[in-house]
């Protein structure tokens, strides 16, 4: 495998704007998440039946940066006592965003693919994302991976299908694909991203009882936290680094009821997996919290780049529900009609605290590891639904897509959704401190398992 494109710089920061605009309260907390070990980034990836032109790509990108100010945005730069952050959008990029490297089997691309989302963007040189095109025999992966504090994951899709704008409005550039005739799409391994059946019924003995317990007891539970596993025994807690497992699926799974979405289908798969999975290692699991984050965005502006989702949260035990989908859709059914804060009150109060923000960052990662055990959500599971118009640059038209977002510590996983082409595409993203590969992909069957025995016969998209 060749290595990878440096960086480069191009021309210089220029003169920052007048006018800057300041963080969130979201920007902030997802600028605090971020450190070495739990880099707080998004993922994107396009799988294309053909090869991309690097210098055609970097020329798309070079276009797409110039029309769209808040995609090349980058934080201010300020003495270290400021309470807040604020953006500015420099009149041209500090870096080249894109890189290239080669690939000629599928662990070449997972290894090239865990070291680009190794780290995120820095926040002070702009763009806050980079492309990764990963050329392989017969096809190209492009990855995209952007910094959370100033994207979200419909924000990158945005982005991407912009690129991909430009880049089909080009010029062909010498040695571009003309045509994906001749285009071998890398087959799904078997050890990572097998297609699970969808009768693959979930194994009893794995699954537990849906009973209920006694009311009294159920406002004392604690949030259950997925169970570690590693081959070679416990690691430590505080192992650097994330994980991907791809999950490709058929078709899209079947709501069984009319008033149960595919998203709620698959939350509930979600607390089902985590339930079962705890119940095989024998470890507690009572309570389960997932967070879901609803898109804030108005009709009409889709594509707005920015940090724009209001995390959610779905509770449920699941040994006290009757009907675990029907209880899971009567909780993301209210979360989407009742508008509220777009994040908890107490790491919003610190957001907004009038202290220096290096000492924000400090409270708010000193609370997560010594509280966070007792009131952190169990699992993320966010779906950017069905994208009638994947990004296609030039002929090429995705043949996949994949999108996953971080998982801190202790959540320490979280899952990412999408439907293309009738297709439900799913990313396991997982701390290594929580699981190891082998124990992803045993999860990643265990929730393909629950999404079987929870789907019914016809879907609702």
């Amino acid at each position: 495998m060749t290595s990878r494109v440096a960086v480069r710089p191009v021309a210089g920061r220029g003169r920052p704007p007048a006018g800057l605009r300041p963080f969130s309260v979201v920007d902030e907390l997802n600028c605090y998440l971020d450190s070495a070990a739990e880099p707080n980034n998004v993922h994107l990836e396009v799988w294309l039946p053909g090869q991309l032109s690097p210098s055609g790509l970097r020329a798309a990108v070079t276009a797409a940066l110039a029309g769209s100010p808040q995609a090349r945005a980058r934080r201010a730069a300020g003495a270290w006592w400021r309470s807040r952050y604020a953006w500015e959008c420099p009149p041209e990029p500090d870096v080249d965003p894109v890189s290239v490297v080669a690939w000629q089997d599928q662990a070449e691309l997972d290894s090239a693919r865990a070291q680009f989302l190794a780290a995120t963007p820095p926040l002070d040189r702009a763009p806050l994302f980079r492309l990764l095109l990963a050329r392989g025999p017969g096809r190209d992966s492009l990855i995209l991976n952007a910094h959370h504090a100033a994207f979200d994951g419909r924000s990158c899709l945005s982005l991407l299908s912009l690129i991909a704008e430009h880049y089909g409005g080009l010029p062909p550039q010498p040695g571009a694909a003309d045509s994906a005739d001749t285009a071998r799409p890398l087959p799904l391994s078997p050890a990572r991203q097998e297609p699970v059946p969808a009768d693959r019924p979930l194994p009893a003995a794995r699954g537990p009882a849906l009973t209920r317990p006694p009311a009294s007891r159920l406002p004392l539970q604690r949030t259950a936290r997925i169970a570690s596993q590693h081959a070679h025994g416990p690691l430590p807690r505080r192992r650097a680094g994330h994980g991907v497992s791809l999950l490709g699926w058929p078709d899209v799974p079947a709501a069984p009821q009319p008033d149960v979405t595919v998203n709620d289908l698959l939350i509930a798969a979600l607390i089902q997996a985590v339930a079962g999975w705890n119940a095989a290692r024998r470890r507690w699991s009572g309570r389960v919290r997932i967070t879901m984050p609803v898109d804030t965005r108005p009709s009409g502006q889709g594509g707005e780049i920015g940090n724009l989702a209001r995390l959610c949260t779905v509770t449920v035990d699941p040994r006290a529900a009757a009907d675990l989908t029907a209880a899971v859709a009567g909780q993301t059914a209210q979360a989407k009609d009742h508008h509220g804060p777009a994040v908890g009150p107490v790491p919003a109060a610190v957001a907004r605290a009038r202290l220096p923000a290096p000492v924000k960052r400090w409270m708010l990662r000193l609370a997560t590891r010594s509280l966070g055990r007792v009131g952190c959500d169990t699992s993320l599971l966010s779906n950017l639904g069905n994208v009638a118009d994947p990004p296609r640059f030039g002929t090429l038209s995705p043949t996949r897509l994949w999108f996953s977002t971080s998982a801190h510590m202790p959540r320490g996983l979280s899952l990412g959704a999408v439907t293309v082409d009738g297709r439900l595409q799913l990313c396991l993203r997982y701390r290594n401190a929580l699981l190891d590969e082998a124990a992803a992909r045993d999860f990643a069957a265990e929730y393909g398992a629950a999404l079987s025995a929870l789907a019914g016969p016809r879907a609702r998209r």
